[in-house]
């Protein structure tokens, strides 16, 4: 039996670094993109007997604002159909001021959702400052309280001794 050829060998195959990376592009609208790879398709044939191309494609995003996502602890989800070949997709109608992540992967039936690539976190910025005269009372008592001079400054040498006390006899010897 001969050797096979390079690329041919699954010893020489290196796969292609799948990511999914998430960026702001306005306040409230992202870009999703990938490199799209043989990898899934392949993943995906080998343990479900199934074509990627035949299964509905989608992306998940999850609000994961103030918690550790563990995949399936997030307060709320929205998915949105995308095609994996296409590499890219932006989404609009993000809320201000909540952290996301996103999957790219596949659903083989209504519940049943199979992750490909999970993306960075991303935080979506502060749209409006709610009480702002409360937040500018807030910052001028801290600044007030900033300028003050600590009590025990009147009341303190740098010339000052802290030794041992000595008792009324020991002054007397």
């Amino acid at each position: 039996m001969s050797e096979p050829k390079n690329n041919q060998s699954p010893h020489y195959f290196v796969p292609v670094k799948g990511e999914l990376q998430m960026k702001l592009v306005s306040p409230r609208k992202i870009i999703l993109f990938w490199e799209v790879s043989k990898i899934p398709s392949k993943v995906i044939q080998l343990f479900f007997n199934r074509q990627l191309e035949q299964l509905m494609q989608v992306v998940r995003i999850y609000d994961v604002t103030g918690i550790i996502f563990n995949g399936r602890n997030a307060h709320h989800f929205h998915e949105i159909v995308v095609p994996y070949k296409n590499g890219h997709w932006f989404i609009k109608g993000l809320v201000s001021n909540r952290s996301y992540v996103t999957e790219l992967g596949v659903k083989f039936s209504a519940n049943d959702f199979f992750p490909i690539l999970r993306s960075n976190t991303l935080q979506t910025p502060l749209m409006k400052i709610s009480n702002l005269n409360e937040m500018n009372h807030e910052l001028l008592r801290f600044q007030q309280i900033e300028n003050r001079p600590p009590k025990w400054m009147d009341h303190v040498s740098t010339y000052s001794y802290y030794g041992e006390p000595k008792t009324m006899e020991d002054n007397n010897e």
